[in-house]
């Protein structure tokens, strides 16, 4: 059986990679050991996210990636967390009052990453602003690297109120209801900076001395005072996921949801993402995935078993 488990998961593997060519380069280069991946057993996190992206498909990838349906989500589920209030939706930017604007918003696309626009005030050539929003739609989020989770999106564009004190942003990499890391990050949209966090023996968090992806500049603050509460609610969304980036807002006295990330940077993990020692890595249960607790046919039925009997096994995570 076992010779029959890995002639299946082989032959899934040369498929996956001759297939998807392009990714298979991508993860290949971003791999700091400069290995082939192997998506149809995946034991690092970057190869975790390749398989995600080839197998995985959870419908509610997609619910959780508009940041307009996400919050039904949460409301659904009575996770009990506040989020800036949407003022506005459309698919034409022209069509937003000036009110709303007059002394600022925040104004975003819902379907993906680098579609936002901090308003301080009104702004200044209304007609360059438009242009400028209404090209967000356009953009084909995730269809490079194959993020699916953004493809069924009904596009859309928001004006969100502005929250005027935000001090941090907490990104939480969660793993059922466990958090395996936090980066918390200062002054995003000014000179930013970034601490990493991971698990100490007490339940408590220590600061890590490697850099956080998103900036080389180190924080080395001390962790806010809603840290609690923010991880709190990260573990509650997070136990409806075999893995997930849950990011929230801060002003240091209150919390507000920010968005869900299915796919981080990508889907992939610069700094610790192919070693399959860190716990990063081995934290990442597949088999509490959607693919695996769902009913498979045909060959992904094969396959799908086969793959449990290699996790079941061997305990690989």
């Amino acid at each position: 059986m076992l010779t029959m488990d890995k002639l299946i998961i082989g032959t899934v593997r040369v498929a996956v990679l001759v297939t998807h060519p392009r990714l298979s380069l991508w993860y290949w280069k971003k791999d700091h050991q400069r290995l082939m991946p192997n998506p149809a057993a995946p034991k690092t996190m970057n190869e975790k996210f390749f398989w995600r992206k080839i197998f995985d498909r959870n419908p509610e990838f997609t619910v959780v990636s508009d940041k307009i349906a996400v919050r039904e989500w949460l409301e659904d589920r009575q996770i009990p967390v506040q989020a800036p209030s949407i003022r506005w939706t459309g698919r034409d930017a022209a069509k937003i009052p000036d009110a709303l604007l007059a002394h600022g918003a925040a104004v975003k696309a819902n379907h993906g990453s680098g579609t936002n626009v901090i308003l301080r005030s009104k702004p200044e050539d209304r007609r360059a602003f438009n242009r400028r929003v209404n090209r967000f739609l356009k953009k084909p989020q995730g269809r490079k690297r194959l993020e699916w989770g953004y493809f069924g999106i009904d596009r859309r564009l928001t004006v969100e109120e502005l929250l005027p004190n935000v001090t941090a942003e907490f990104k939480f990499y969660t793993f059922g209801e466990r958090v395996e890391r936090l980066v918390v990050i200062y002054d995003r949209f000014g000179e930013m900076s970034a601490d990493v966090w991971l698990p100490d023996r007490s339940c408590g968090w220590k600061l890590h001395e490697g850099e956080a992806a998103v900036s080389s500049r180190r924080g080395n603050k001390s962790l806010p005072n809603t840290t609690e509460q923010a991880e709190s609610i990260a573990r509650h969304i997070g136990k409806y996921f075999d893995h997930m980036r849950v990011d929230i807002l801060t002003d240091g006295s209150e919390i507000w949801f920010s968005e869900l990330t299915v796919y981080n940077m990508s889907g992939h993990h610069p700094s610790v993402g192919d070693d399959p020692e860190q716990t990063l890595n081995t934290s990442w249960d597949l088999r509490e995935s959607w693919f695996l607790k769902s009913s498979q046919k045909g060959w992904r039925r094969m396959y799908a078993q086969a793959l449990r009997n290699e996790l079941d096994g061997h305990g690989d995570r």
